[in-house]
Parts: structure tokens; sequence; C-alpha cells
């Protein structure tokens, strides 16, 4: 019986739910954006996974504080990169 003490017919006519509560919100960032900046960030997080095994397999010689940085120059080139040519790369559902 909770069904029907919430139907609609139940409401005064007066109440109507908030527009801007019911109104698509805008994404924060736009989708282009964000698809480039989470390739920069697999970018970075790549070359840190690389370093990591090259200094299991032998001794680097390179501490942390070099590794983020080029890590961080990774990343900004992957992104923009990944910005720069995302429209001349045909998409999965294009031919050539």
């Amino acid at each position: 019986m909770a069904d029907e003490a919430d139907s609609p017919g139940d409401r005064a006519s007066d109440e109507r739910p908030d527009a801007a509560a019911t109104a698509p919100r805008e994404p924060l960032v736009a989708p282009a954006a964000k698809s480039s900046l989470l390739w920069g960030l697999v970018g970075g997080l790549s070359f840190l996974v690389l370093a990591q095994g090259y200094e299991l397999l032998g001794d680097l010689g390179v501490g942390f504080a070099p590794k983020l940085g080029v890590a961080a120059v990774v990343a900004v080139a992957a992104a923009t990169a990944t910005h720069l040519t995302r429209d001349r790369l045909p998409t999965e559902n294009e031919s050539p």
C-alpha cells in the first residue's frame, strides 16, 4: 500500500519538482579534453611502470624526484599529442 501513498495523484497540484534539479547538467570538462587528460595519465603511469621494471631488473641509479619529473613531462606530451591528433585519426566506427 506504500505505492499508493506516493502516487502523483496524491500530491497537491501546486507542487512541482524544481526545474533546476531536473535539468541536465553540463560536464565540468569537455569529453574531448577529459579523454586527452586520461591518455596523458596513462602515458605518465606507463613510464613509471617501465622505470620500476627497469629498477627491478638492474640498478637504474636515478632518484624518485627525477622519475616523477620525467613522468610529468611524458604525461603532458601524451595529453597534448592526443588532443592535437584526435581529429586526424579514424575512430573504431570509421574506415580509413
